[in-house]
């Protein structure tokens, strides 16, 4: 496996680290990953290891106020206005990888936060054939009134300490709720896998902001009520194959209901393509879970992946 790590202009020429793992040989299929909240990058090189050797590229960048970004070491915020302009960085990236990588099948996968902008960018950018297929991980349903309620809230300790900044309420309207279904906690971080070792060196990794922002929370609660509307995937290309996966014990599906009921709406929508897969036992994070499930999940992707592939 080749790395190459280098800084990405994305919108508004704001650099952001950058990285495409590739295969020694021939590329058969590029996969552009979206990382999720508080995280970056290098959390998916042993992910990437994996594909490369099936001929599947891997590439991805930190995301605004993550990762390598000279930010804010301890709270991960995207900015104002950062959450839009996100949208249009993977836009940006996705169109330099198609400029390299031509000839290709593209897919898109989003875990967590990236989930989330993934639907997002998926409604603004429908292209019908631009990308081979998504894959969407960890992602949620809410109902809409409650997601209201909490921004309302939120935009109150934004008030308060700043778009940037976060606060007690803040931690525990986010974090903290979702860690509540596996007291008594060992750690804050028990939701995102019941695997302890890999929760320890998610909690040790020193890239890895331990908090979010009042705003970027705000603004992920309006990302969720946003892709909670009845008429999200209308403009969606119904022929685009999509990949649902969650662990049945993740908090942020809400044991997996939420994201049966996204795959309800896809369906009914007229989508032709759409594949769910629940992991029992499994929490947030399936990447880094226990090693069986997380070895099941990479196997599962690799093989959708395969199937899927189709040229631009």
């Amino acid at each position: 496996m080749k790395t190459e790590t280098f800084e990405f202009t994305g919108y508004n020429g704001t650099n952001l680290p950058a990285v495409i793992w590739q295969p020694e040989g021939e590329v058969k299929s590029v996969l552009q990953i979206t990382h999720g909240m508080t995280e970056h990058m290098g959390r998916y090189e042993a992910f990437a290891d994996f594909l490369c050797p099936m001929g599947i590229a891997v590439a991805g960048f930190d995301l605004r106020g993550h990762g390598k970004n000279p930010d804010d070491l301890d709270v991960a915020s995207c900015g104002e206005g950062g959450w839009a302009a996100s949208i249009e960085d993977i836009r940006l990236f996705y169109e330099q990888l198609k400029q390299r990588f031509t000839g290709v099948p593209h897919y898109m996968f989003g875990f967590s936060l990236g989930s989330f902008l993934l639907r997002e960018y998926l409604t603004k950018y429908p292209g019908e054939g631009e990308i081979a297929g998504a894959i969407i991980m960890g992602t949620g349903h809410q109902p809409r009134w409650l997601l209201s309620l909490m921004m309302g809230i939120v935009k109150g300790q934004i008030k308060k300490v700043g778009f940037d900044k976060t606060t007690d309420l803040v931690r525990q309207l986010s974090f903290g709720v979702y860690n509540q279904k596996f007291k008594p906690n060992r750690t804050a971080a028990d939701w995102l896998s019941s695997d302890k070792v890999e929760v320890d060196k998610y909690l040790a990794d020193p890239l890895v902001r331990k908090d979010i922002s009042a705003g970027l929370f705000w603004e992920l609660l309006g990302c969720m009520k946003r892709t909670g509307s009845a008429y999200e995937y209308d403009g969606w290309d119904t022929s685009l194959p999509v990949l649902l996966i969650s662990g049945q014990d993740d908090p942020v599906g809400n044991g997996g209901k939420g994201v049966q009921a996204i795959y309800n709406r896809m369906k009914k929508t007229g989508m032709e393509n759409v594949t769910i897969k629940l992991f029992p036992g499994a929490r947030h994070d399936l990447l880094h879970e226990e090693a069986s499930c997380a070895a099941e999940v990479r196997g599962l992707i690799a093989d959708w992946v395969i199937s899927k592939g189709k040229i631009w």
